[in-house]
């Protein structure tokens, strides 16, 4: 079996950086953690910005962000990951402190921006088609430095989202052949800009210019897949 080491590699600097922040965490002041959060937000929306341009059809970008809201906000995906988490941090009797709604809040951004960029997804699949698992490698200098300020944030709890993480960018590289036969370019470059949209609202967030539940997007990752080939078809 081919071991994913682009995956290994970035989770492992995920649940290094969140331990180093998480024994860091009464060390570092509020007026360190604060601005960098804040530029890692800012980070993350320069991402976004930059996984648009491989947009190749705008309607299906915009339909699959619509239809996936609606679909997420239906369903209330946002509460039910956040009791899923939730319940997992209880059984693992892992303290919270401060307030707990905004810990929550702030969790779920973490834990969507880890596991569901599209920057990290795209590379899973990369690596698992090419074998090429430089996308993951750079992700991993980034995650390192962005976890410990999490960590530094949230604790240990983080090491949840780490195992999350490193099941659902599996799943994508061991299904990623599949993913290539039934895909086109085309559909790929819809899906990272879709992802791009995501970490940009991710960002806004972080960086608390404003906050939108961005685990309620999460399904219009799933529809750009059949939105960008209807669209290949129609235009």
């Amino acid at each position: 079996m081919v071991l994913p080491k682009g995956i290994i590699i970035d989770c492992a600097c995920v649940v290094l950086g969140t331990n180093l922040g998480a024994v860091l965490k009464e060390k570092v002041p509020e007026k360190i953690k604060d601005p960098l959060t804040v530029i890692f937000g800012i980070c993350a929306i320069a991402i976004g910005v930059t996984s648009l341009m491989k947009m190749n059809s705008i309607p299906a970008v915009i339909l699959a962000l619509i239809l996936g809201t609606l679909i997420g906000e239906l369903v209330n995906l946002d509460t039910k990951v956040r009791n899923t988490f939730q319940k997992a941090i209880n059984k693992l009797n892992f303290k919270i402190h401060g307030d707990h709604d905004e810990y929550m809040k702030f969790y779920l951004i973490v834990a969507v921006t880890l596991c569901a960029s599209g920057t990290n997804i795209f590379g899973a699949i990369n690596e698992g088609i090419t074998g090429d698992m430089t996308i993951l490698v750079s992700k991993a200098v980034m995650d390192i430095f962005a976890a410990t300020i999490f960590g530094a944030t949230l604790g240990r709890p983080m090491n949840i989202i780490a195992v999350v993480q490193f099941v659902l960018l599996c799943i994508c590289f061991y299904m990623a052949k599949f993913i290539a036969m039934v895909t086109t370019p085309s559909m790929m470059n819809d899906f990272i800009a879709t992802g791009g949209l995501l970490t940009f609202v991710l960002g806004l967030s972080i960086a608390k210019i404003k906050h939108v539940s961005a685990v309620n997007l999460l399904p219009a990752l799933i529809v750009i897949w059949p939105s960008s080939y209807l669209f290949t078809l129609i235009l």
